[in-house]
């Protein structure tokens, strides 16, 4: 069940089917927000990277006039239905979303917003569904070929070539709208990667400036992601 946050604010949290996910939402706020899914990145949960970023520190502080939400996703099934039975695009689509509108969000149109594997699965499940808000992926995890791909990424070539970005082009025509941003560090392995979603995705407005894949690019980058989630939600 939610509860109230011991560090204050307006946090709530709660357990669903095993997942651990919370909502942050600006202070004051009424009426039903609009939502931003926030996916985290491997090898940490929900609550992880919320701390790992001040997520929602950081979200009260934009004075953004939406929900940030996030949950578990798996510590490395990259937002997909995986060989061994997990599913957390489901997870996010069919479960969370829901939960979400019985919490009085408005889930009619939702964001995403991630990074690294969590960049990926921002992009990936808006694609998934019809009426997607705008994206931002953080240092998305992005590979031109299965070979390429983290270990344990996917479950093989047949797994990458549904559910991959690059070179998947019914996934590439569905994010071809003015609502994709993409911001990496100069200095990211996942450059190229970036590099050839920007070819194919002359729509995005692609962003590289000086920086790593950590946490501290990640914070610095934020206000401004928020600052244009906001305008767009």
């Amino acid at each position: 069940m939610p509860g109230a946050d011991s560090d204050g604010g307006d946090l709530s949290r709660g357990v669903l089917r095993g997942a651990e996910w919370w909502i942050s939402r600006p202070d004051g706020a009424s009426g039903r927000l609009p939502v931003v899914v926030a996916l985290h990145g491997a090898y940490a949960g929900a609550e992880q990277w919320r701390r790992k970023l001040d997520l929602d520190d950081a979200h009260r502080a934009s004075g953004a006039r939406f929900a940030l939400a996030a949950i578990d996703g798996g510590v490395h099934d990259y937002w997909h239905p995986r060989a061994v039975g997990r599913d957390p695009r489901s997870l996010v689509l069919d479960r969370f979303l829901p939960l979400l509108a019985r919490e009085g969000l408005d889930v009619a149109r939702p964001a995403f917003l991630g990074w690294s594997m969590g960049g990926y699965g921002a992009l990936m499940l808006a694609t998934e569904i019809d009426h997607a808000g705008p994206v931002v992926a953080t240092s998305p995890a992005l590979w031109s070929r299965f070979e390429d791909s983290a270990p344990g990424a996917y479950d093989g070539p047949t797994d990458f070539a549904r559910w991959g970005i690059l070179g998947n082009h019914a996934r590439i025509d569905r994010l071809a709208r003015d609502r994709v941003r993409v911001d990496c560090g100069a200095s990211d392995p996942f450059v190229p990667g970036v590099t050839e979603l920007r070819r194919e995705l002359p729509s995005a407005k692609v962003r590289f400036s000086p920086g790593a894949h950590n946490a501290g690019y990640w914070k610095r980058v934020l206000p401004a992601q928020l600052a244009w989630l906001d305008a767009r939600v």
